[in-house]
């Protein structure tokens, strides 16, 4: 009987011992500092990263090009970031892969946003179609943030050579471009905008995804980690669809418009320790994200395709050799 418990207790801490081994497994994730990215933190104040064994360190970013830097790097497991030339050309290099689907602009939804300097707004710049031969201050050239200027300039048959770029290297330098009236335009996060439009320090010109909407932020890693550790991968990314479809549910409606339901307080407090602001603050910059983390596959194509044709993409990149198809859940009809 005494051998019998023994050997019962021993089963049950190499069981325990076993289970610290898999909660030790250790991973750095990079995200953007905007509302949208929000399940990246989620998944770890819900304890999803924990439940799946994984030790979770998050680090924030200002600007979406030193996130896929980071990655190839191996200064970073996984990431939430937009698609820019810089990680395309990356991607195509075959150094990262996405493995899925993060923010989409969508209509009623507010990730990425236009605004205008109360200089250039007082000097005509009113709508854009006024954007014409103007001044823009954006992160950079490439940028996913380019890239829907780009987008809007197409709509509005604006010349994009006529803009002059400002490349400010960080979504809060172009907070204070605008602020300083040092360009007439910019395009960034609504999050970062937000409090610079609240006290009047520039003018709405509208929200990039009620304008053109598109998958503007993936999840992406190493090739070496989609191909290597198809477990910790697949881990990682059932903690974080979790989170996506915590995020959505809380502030998306049966009709998938942007409408808070019973569970935002909680989310929004998440977010709001997260990111120092207050729900009230953070409330009017919520993107879109789908709730299975979905990938918009051939609009992924429509980007490289578009980066390409404006000399920012060289050779003939494939789009899909950037995706590691097996771990995507495609958006849906694709």
């Amino acid at each position: 009987m005494r051998r019998m418990l023994f050997r019962v207790l021993g089963t049950a801490i190499l069981g325990l011992s076993l289970a610290g081994r898999g909660h030790a497994e250790t991973l750095k994730v990079g995200y953007p500092t905007a509302a949208p990215a929000s399940p990246i933190f989620i998944a770890k104040e819900k304890g999803y990263y924990a439940a799946q064994g994984l030790d979770v360190e998050l680090v924030p970013f200002d600007a979406a090009g030193p996130i896929a830097v980071a990655v190839t790097s191996g200064s970073l497991d996984f990431a939430l970031a937009g698609g820019t030339a810089s990680f395309f050309s990356l991607a195509s290099q075959g150094a990262i892969k996405i493995i899925a689907g993060a923010v989409h602009e969508v209509p009623g939804f507010h990730a990425a946003v236009v605004v205008a300097s109360n200089k250039g707004y007082e000097s005509g710049v009113k709508s854009f179609k006024d954007m014409a031969g103007r001044t823009v201050a954006t992160t950079q050239i490439g940028s996913s943030f380019y890239y829907a200027l780009g987008q809007i300039s197409d709509k509005y048959a604006i010349d994009l050579k006529s803009l002059r770029i400002i490349q400010t290297q960080a979504n809060a330098n172009t907070v204070s471009t605008i602020a300083g009236g040092a360009a007439d335009i910019g395009v960034g996060t609504y999050t970062g905008f937000s409090a610079l439009l609240d006290r009047g320090g520039a003018k709405l010109l509208g929200f990039v995804g009620d304008e053109t909407p598109w998958q503007f932020a993936v999840i992406i890693t190493s090739t070496k980690m989609a191909r290597d550790n198809s477990d910790t991968v697949e881990r990682w990314l059932k903690a974080f669809r979790g989170a996506t479809k915590d995020y959505h549910d809380a502030f998306t409606n049966a009709q998938e418009k942007r409408e808070d339901q019973a569970t935002a307080p909680e989310i929004l407090g998440i977010m709001s320790k997260n990111m120092g602001q207050t729900p009230d603050q953070i409330r009017p910059s919520i993107g879109y994200v789908d709730a299975q983390a979905r990938l918009d596959v051939a609009d992924i194509r429509r980007q490289v395709a578009w980066l390409g044709a404006h000399g920012l993409l060289k050779g003939n990149t494939d789009a899909d050799a950037m995706i590691a198809s097996r771990y995507i859940i495609p958006w849906p009809g694709q």
